[in-house]
């Protein structure tokens, strides 16, 4: 019986396909009302809070109105950073990437928008995803489909099936892959499969065990950022300058190679008749890189650096050539570095290097639910997480050259440390090949522990929440390399540990007027501890952290209101949330000090304050319509402290410059936005879509260091320098128009589903996408005098005009 159950699953695999973005509704008629009366019944005596509880506990409807059709651009829901957002599974972290494949293989998946709290997730900031897997399955199930598109990649495939696997066993897998070359940025590609497999097993009515693994190896060929000026010169705003041509051959140099599975073991019991217990262990492990060009004591090959452009040059010849896509001026010229190579005897002067992160994270999550009595709950428990991600350079090609030695080649013509050139001091002058470290190698490790308690309280028409969690942070580093510059334990070896102490206090409370309308008060504060990297003044070769570091605290209040009804269901939120002492560390270049620098940039404080709403309006059988609209203010309230260290000796160069943000936005975060959709399920199977979006007031990712008094009042020659420097460049609002087309032919026991989705009907090519300010100043001369000014800034345009062919079938 074993034998058979597998060979069905085994054969379902055999299939190919995948899904678009948003596919045909499962029913046709998803909100047809039947054509007869229901008998009265006697009247029972029920749990009265059962009919409040529907509206109280609704799922995120402006989030689903927009996540999707606002991706157009770069969008931070509340101008709030990623990691506000949670993503879990049964309470542990989730990346962004598993998603799809756990949707692949029928997990639940629970949604809620900015401090709301769930009945599993109570910790939320901006909003979390849950996702659930069921502990068996209530019927067999099989997906597949295939798409065509010509964004990221060509041809897509996915097959998934689930099945009762026999004693108590049961089980689903799902498989989906994707390849093919971008149609309209050249360079850009996507070679990706995802592989999950999920089985539970049943131990009678009180306990249960599910098994997860997700492993997903993939390559992308990315889009990098430029300038307005290489854009306009070439007069293609999807112009990419990371790829260029090697023996007539298109080769990007920024690819992204990824490949970290994820398994996880969900273990369920009913411990009493009032208590629930949930186990869950979660274990990711492997690797992701970043390519990207090398030049060592030798001119950069970035095409479209700000030196090789006519602007600088001032040479028309350059221009035209330019204008005309020449790509021994607009690409990187792949057969030039490797001719440049041969010349230099072995070393390498020109070489494509990784930046790799292996990834080693455990997670545990134990919750238990009481049921105290019919009106009170708890859920309380503890979470653990140890993540340590190691870091190094990687040598991927030598693009003709036999080896590199490893050496800082940044100090080779330095005057005072051109004797300190040693990366790994314990294994000087050490030549790299193809495929050995090199650079730098050290681990992050992170090391995280939590209590936490949910109490719920319901009455009738009261629903009362309360969140408190508290939990204990420590970070350090590992150096794997000694820095020749930081002998000892400046760079080898563990750095001194960072601990913090992280909290979040919630409390809700809402009144349902009836079983449809339910208004609800949400009160948060609490500590966020900063992120492992930005403790360091320079991890990959720097044991010193950074002065004072301090928890993120943050204040919040929501204001939801519900409305769910047979016609319309409504929802509007107004929110603020302050969040202060925000600390970040980079390191670059500085053309004032004319050294590079570690920057430091220290008590960030910004507010979020704003309204969204959402409605869902069933206007009749076939059709239906779904809005969504947004506007609020997010700015800088404080203006942080910018201090700089040089990167060789750690010396000052600027000690707690204030910055001058005040009023500056965050960037990709738009304050207005708004979609609208109507939907037609019209007979035998067709039906339509028809959505417009809109985004507006937004602006370009501010620099802290061109606000401070050092760049733009010393920098500054003029009241116009000043103000280039200071004022925050706003993007253009942007419109698209979607459109999908779908029929679907039923079957006894099955759906044929054939869907072609056009985003950016309108075609727009030039409306930007992303953007922000180059940290970066340029040095120029008018007769005798140096003058400053900005760098251009650096941004991506939208893709113009994509389709998606999808054709579905589900048995």
């Amino acid at each position: 019986m074993k034998r058979s159950h597998t060979a069905l699953l085994a054969a379902g695999l055999l299939l190919i396909g995948t899904t678009s973005a948003q596919e045909p509704l499962d029913n046709y008629y998803p909100y047809e009302q039947p054509d007869y009366e229901e008998e009265s019944r006697p009247m029972l005596r029920p749990d009265s809070t059962l009919f409040y509880r529907g509206v109280a506990l609704a799922e995120d409807l402006y989030g689903l109105n927009t996540d999707f059709r606002l991706s157009f651009v770069r969008y931070r829901r509340r101008g709030l950073a990623w990691d506000t957002e949670r993503n879990t599974l049964h309470g542990i972290e989730l990346d962004y990437d598993a998603l799809s494949a756990l949707r692949n293989l029928g997990a639940e998946e629970l949604r809620t928008g900015g401090l709301h709290m769930s009945a599993t997730v109570g910790d939320a900031v901006n909003g979390s995803r849950e996702m659930r897997l069921p502990e068996e399955e209530s019927a067999p199930w099989h997906r597949a489909s295939v798409t065509f598109t010509g964004r990221n990649y060509l041809f897509g495939a996915k097959i998934a099936a689930g099945r009762q696997l026999g004693h108590g066993w049961s089980g689903a897998a799902a498989l989906h892959y994707r390849t093919g070359r971008d149609l309209r940025a050249e360079g850009v590609f996507t070679d990706g499969l995802s592989i999950g497999v999920r089985t539970a097993k049943r131990f009678g009515e009180e306990h249960s065990l599910t098994l997860l693994l997700v492993a997903a190896p993939s390559m992308r060929g990315l889009r990098s950022p430029s300038t307005e000026e290489a854009f306009t010169l070439t007069g293609d705003p999807l112009y990419n300058p990371a790829w260029g041509f090697q023996d007539g051959k298109v080769r990007n140099s920024h690819v992204r190679r990824q490949f970290e599975p994820f398994a996880a073991a969900i273990y369920r019991r009913r411990l009493s008749g009032a208590t629930r217990l949930e186990a869950t262990l979660g274990l990711r492990y492997g690797w992701q890189s970043y390519s990207s060009l090398g030049w060592y004591n030798a001119r950069t090959p970035l095409p479209d650096n700000y030196r090789y452009l006519p602007s600088y040059i001032g040479d028309r010849a350059t221009e035209e050539a330019w204008r005309r896509n020449e790509t021994r001026y607009t690409q990187i010229d792949w057969d030039g570095l490797i001719a440049r190579n041969r010349l230099a005897d072995g070393e390498a002067v020109y070489a494509l290097e990784e930046r790799m992160t292996r990834t080693a994270r455990m997670q545990l999550e134990l919750r238990l639910t009481t049921e105290v009595d019919s009106r009170l709950t708890l859920r309380y428990g503890l979470s653990a997480d140890i993540d340590n991600r190691r870091n190094y350079k990687r040598m991927r090609d030598l693009l003709g050259a036999r080896y590199l030695t490893d050496i800082d080649q940044y100090l080779v013509d330095d005057d005072t440390y051109s004797n300190l050139l040693q990366n790994d001091l314990r294994h000087p002058d050490r030549r790299i090949g193809e495929g050995d470290r090199f650079g730098y190698d050290y681990a992050l490790q992170a090391q995280r522990i939590r209590a936490h308690i949910d109490a719920e309280y319901r009455t009738d028409r009261l629903t009362a929440r309360l969140h408190a969690s508290l939990g204990y942070d420590l970070h350090f580093r590992q150096g794997y390399y000694e820095k020749e510059l930081f002998a000892g334990s400046g760079s080898y070896g563990r750095s001194r540990e960072c601990s913090f102490t992280p909290y979040l206090l919630k409390g809700a409370a809402g009144w349902a007027f009836s079983p449809r309308s339910y208004l609800e008060l949400v009160l948060a504060t609490g500590a966020r501890s900063p992120q492992s990297e930005a403790l360091f003044l320079q991890p990959q070769y720097n044991n010193r952290l950074v002065d004072n570091p301090s928890t993120e605290q943050f204040h919040a209040i929501e204001l939801n209101y519900r409305r769910t009804g047979r016609y319309l269901s409504l929802q509007a939120s107004l929110f603020a949330v302050a969040m202060f002492d925000g600390l970040k560390t980079r390191r670059y270049y500085d053309d004032l000090a004319a050294t590079y620098c570690d920057l430091v940039v220290s008590g960030i404080g910004t507010l979020s304050a704003g309204a969204e709403a959402a409605l869902e309006w069933r206007m009749s059988r076939r059709w239906s319509l779904s809005l969504a609209a947004a506007a609020a203010r997010y700015k800088y309230i404080r203006n942080p402290r910018v201090t700089l260290y040089s990167d060789v000796d750690n010396r000052l160069v600027d000690d707690h410059a204030e910055s001058h943000m005040g009023g500056c936005v965050p960037g990709g975060a738009p304050q207005l936005s708004g979609c609208l959709q109507v939907r037609y399920f019209g007979p035998r199977g067709w039906g339509f879509r028809l959505s417009g979006s809109y985004i507006g007031a937004r602006y370009v990712e501010p620099s802290e260091v061109r606000r401070t008094e050092r760049v733009a009042r010393q920098g500054a020659l003029s009241e116009e320098l000043y103000e280039r420097f200071t004022t925050q460049e706003r993007l253009g609002d942007v419109c698209s128009l979607d459109a999908s087309l779908f029929k679907s032919f039923y079957f006894t026991r099955s759906r044929l589903s054939i869907s072609l989705m056009l985003n950016n009907l309108l075609g727009g090519r030039n409306a930007v996408y992303s953007a922000y300010e180059s940290l970066r100043v340029r040095r120029s001369y008018s007769g005798d005098t140096e003058v400053f000014t900005p760098f251009d800034t650096r941004l991506l345009h939208i893709y113009p005009r994509t389709f998606y062919l999808t054709v579905s079938y589900k048995f």
